[in-house]
């Protein structure tokens, strides 16, 4: 882990109070959901005092169906470390199909929340993960408090916000109240910023590697395996890994390849039936064993028992997974799709073009024949000076002090 810096507290002399706003949040409904934001909390609670509210869908006491009731698993307020969390019950937010609508319904009882929160104890900033839905309400929030509002942003603008013109046109009502985007990766900030036309400042904050729990250690790798961790959709491009691996295994009949992926949202189950329907259809049942699930200590024992991990995406504003495989020591073969480019080197792996299942089976055979040149303590050195948590502590409580000031 990289060494600790002398991070300035704020101009008055105090840890900074930080107000966050997030849809995508573990929660014990959904626990996989939004690792990333709460990893980006957790680190942010080394030098400043953090608080989530994570809008939750209210659903009535009698409501029995199981893939709505199990929101009220989840309870009003909780404390994860140093972190505090509340979840306002909230009409709507039940996965996508109300959320064309989400900013609307939440805000009353989130600016309600937040308004109590703010007088026991003021905030000095509210961050919000995503524009929309939870930048929107950040911006009233913000306005309404007299707070200064910035947004980290995961996901593409364009053409989304184009053709969601109800969506579009709440977030440009909500651009005024928001002093700073900050986009993942200078790969995003370009997308973002083709929208923006230069009406909000922007600047690139990337995901946080969790280096307490993404590190090498010493495993028995099985040298015929490899790794997909990630939703099963079809913008990752599961489907072309799988005819790579029919193609590999010509060569290397053991290959075989697990599948780590949670059930995050019931709007993707058709595109996990289609990857099961080619799984059955090439032959490869026993070559392949999907396990349900992303812990994060789970995904790490995964990644140093494997040969290689896997990225066969057509786009990643990101990718965590390319970040923390390499932060347990654990080349990649990854296709060119945007953000791990901007940290992945021929170090690290084998790149190739998307959407060709010849040319990823060619990258994962190239893989296997450098296997023994890669070193994992320079990748995780590398990867844990640009994204580990004291690294991203120091750029996320300086962007902090830039918009507070």
């Amino acid at each position: 882990m990289q060494s600790s810096v002398p991070i300035p507290i704020s101009s008055a002399g105090r840890r900074l109070r930080i107000l966050v706003i997030s849809w995508n949040y573990p929660t014990p409904a959904a626990p996989q959901r939004g690792l990333w934001a709460e990893r980006m909390c957790n680190a942010a609670s080394q030098h400043a005092d953090i608080s989530v509210i994570v809008p939750t869908p209210w659903v009535p006491p009698l409501v029995p169906l199981s893939s709505i009731a199990r929101f009220r698993q989840i309870p009003q307020r909780a404390i994860r470390g140093s972190v505090e969390i509340h979840f306002p019950r909230v009409p709507g937010s039940i996965e996508y199909f109300t959320h064309g609508f989400d900013a609307r319904l939440a805000l009353p009882n989130v600016l309600a929340l937040a308004r109590r929160l703010h007088d026991e104890r003021p905030f000095d900033l509210i961050h919000a993960h995503f524009v929309f839905p939870d930048g929107v309400v950040a911006s009233a929030m913000g306005q309404a408090l007299h707070i200064p509002v910035m947004t980290s942003e995961h996901a593409f603008w364009t053409p989304w916000l184009h053709s969601q013109r109800r969506v579009g046109a709440q977030v440009d009502s909500a651009l005024p109240g928001i002093r700073l985007i900050a986009p993942v990766s200078q790969f995003l900030l370009n997308n973002v910023a083709t929208y923006l036309d230069g009406r909000v400042e922007t600047a690139v904050l990337p995901n946080v590697v969790d280096d307490s729990v993404f590190f090498p250690a010493p495993r028995q790798r099985d040298p015929h395996e490899l790794l997909y961790v990630g939703l099963i959709r079809r913008l990752k491009r599961v489907d072309v890994l799988i005819r790579a691996l029919a193609e590999v295994r010509r060569t290397i009949p053991e290959m075989h390849l697990k599948i780590l992926s949670a059930n995050a949202f019931r709007a993707y189950r058709q595109d996990r039936g289609e990857v099961s329907d080619l799984i059955t259809r090439l032959g490869l049942g026993s070559a392949i064993q999907i396990v349900n699930g992303s812990d994060p200590i789970a995904v790490s024992e995964a990644m140093r028992c494997c040969s290689l991990v896997v990225v066969s995406s057509a786009r990643e504003t990101f990718c965590s997974v390319a970040a923390e495989s390499l932060a347990c020591g654990t080349p990649l073969v990854l296709t060119r799709c945007g953000g791990p480019e901007e940290f992945v080197t021929t170090a690290d792996g084998v790149m190739v073009e998307v959407d060709g299942p010849d040319a990823l089976a060619n990258g994962i055979l190239e893989a296997i024949r450098r296997r023994d040149a890669f070193d994992p303590i320079d990748m995780h050195a590398r990867i844990a000076a640009k994204f580990g948590q004291d690294a991203w502590c120091n750029q996320a409580m300086a962007l902090y002090e830039r918009v507070v000031g």
